[in-house]
């Protein structure tokens, strides 16, 4: 079996990755093929991956490497998809523009003027990629783990014959941040249903040995923390950071749902928080993407060189993904449940079908199973309904070419809300991103 990592050269996908599989004995016989226009960056992955290899002298995995894009797709069964279109000084001039115009996005990923940037210049490549895989594997299943997350995805399925799953980590991580909290160790015991789009999507409920572990955080007082400006629980994530899980419990005691990650990425579907530096301060909201990802991006990179230099010694372990473990579990390797982004089937009634919603799934030998969440309670509905209604807008503008489709949709967005200015700013992002369409 091949399995192709398009984005093979990245410095933050790719070395998990490859440690992932490694550990994934039922997969030991495939090749992982890295492909990469970055002929410097793939090298060093491709090395990397030998020296993981030498951990595993009983495996058969064989990595192979590319910069050309149809050979990586040639016969494959499994594409990865783990891009960064236009690399780092893209993502940092989405953030360069919102703020030209006076307005902020904390990540950017999907929504605000720089997730709607980041939309308009992936949306197209994520096509491209697709309909290079129906000439060349067609049959193949699309993993994306690039944001935007859910636009990408649905892209894929919406406008090519490739079936796409997007996979993220946040859910299950940020759950996990919690676990001190309630006086858990590790996952037995833990019960717990999510249901929204990707990085706006929320905890229903989280039983502990059948106690409600929501409540229990409750009843040791940290809620009263939280309002107090007590930081008592940072998640510290390898693509951004060391980021805090405080506000999302002051929306928590409000809304009477708890956003399912952290406080930089939920803050960014509530503009009256986002809307001045004076709220953002007071909520301890001081994250900055254009150093701090410029710093993780440095520093992933660094890791690796560091370790073909011989500078640092190779850590071997898992990195808590379940991509490995989901081709394993479809090509027969026992079944299991976790989180993914998967074309809503009715698992999410009151969102619309199609649309790429964060639940739990079961995956096994037949396929991938959407478990059925009951529905977004009203209140979450009014929140993640006109979030996916946009993504779905900004991806359609991609696409089209579309400006008036993306002046609609930007225009009624939290973070801009801006009426004078959107023409201006339209045409700036269209002007930008189109150096990159290759569709």
């Amino acid at each position: 079996m091949k399995i192709t990592i398009v984005g093979g050269g990245s410095y933050a996908w790719a070395p998990n990755l490859i440690q992932d599989f490694l550990h994934e004995e039922f997969l030991s016989e495939s090749e992982m093929c890295l492909m990469d226009i970055n002929e410097v960056s793939l090298n060093e992955i491709f090395d990397y991956s030998q020296l993981c290899k030498k951990s595993f002298p009983k495996t058969e995995l064989k990595f192979t490497k590319t910069t050309d894009l149809r050979e990586a797709l040639s016969d494959a069964s499994f594409v990865i998809v783990a891009i960064s279109n236009g690399g780092l000084k893209a993502e940092l001039e989405d953030h360069r523009i919102a703020r030209r115009h006076g307005f902020y996005n904390m990540k950017g990923s999907e929504v605000g003027i720089a997730g709607c940037s980041r939309t308009l210049r992936h949306v197209p490549e994520m096509v491209r990629i697709a309909r290079e895989m129906e000439k060349y594997c067609p049959d193949a299943l699309l993993l994306n783990v690039t944001n935007p997350l859910s636009a990408n995805t649905r892209s894929v399925n919406k406008y090519t014959k490739i079936k796409s799953v997007g996979f993220c980590h946040g859910v299950c991580n940020h759950l996990e941040a919690l676990f001190p909290l309630f006086d858990c160790e590790g996952w037995n015991g833990i019960e717990f249903n999510v249901a929204g789009v990707d990085h706006c999507s929320w905890l229903l409920n989280v039983k502990y040995k059948g106690k409600d572990a929501l409540q229990i955080i409750k009843e040791k007082g940290f809620i009263e923390a939280a309002y107090r400006g007590q930081n008592f629980a940072t998640f510290d994530d390898r693509f951004a950071g060391t980021e805090n899980l405080r506000l999302r419990f002051i929306i928590w005691d409000i809304i009477g749902y708890m956003p399912a990650i952290t406080d930089e990425h939920c803050v960014e579907f509530f503009g009256q928080i986002m809307k001045s530096s004076e709220t953002r301060e007071f909520y301890n909201i001081t994250y900055d993407r254009i150093a701090e990802r410029t710093k993780t991006v440095n520093e992933g990179r660094d890791v690796v060189k560091d370790v073909l230099e011989g500078k640092e010694k190779l850590r071997i372990s898992t990195s808590g993904e379940i991509i490995a473990k989901f081709i394993a579990a479809l090509n027969g390797a026992g079944a299991f449940s976790d989180v993914l982004n998967y074309p809503n089937e009715g698992q999410i009634p009151n969102l619309p079908l199609g649309t790429i919603v964060e639940t739990m799934c079961t995956i096994d030998s037949n396929g991938i199973h959407p478990i059925h969440t009951g529905g977004l309670p009203p209140i979450l509905e009014s929140i993640v309904g006109p979030v996916a209604i946009r993504e779905e807008l900004y991806m359609e503008s991609a696409i089209e070419d579309n400006i008036q489709k993306l002046r609609s949709a930007l225009v009624t967005d939290p973070l801009v809300n801006e009426f004078r200015n959107i023409d201006v700013i339209c045409s700036e992002l269209m002007n930008y991103n189109r150096q990159f369409r290759k569709i």
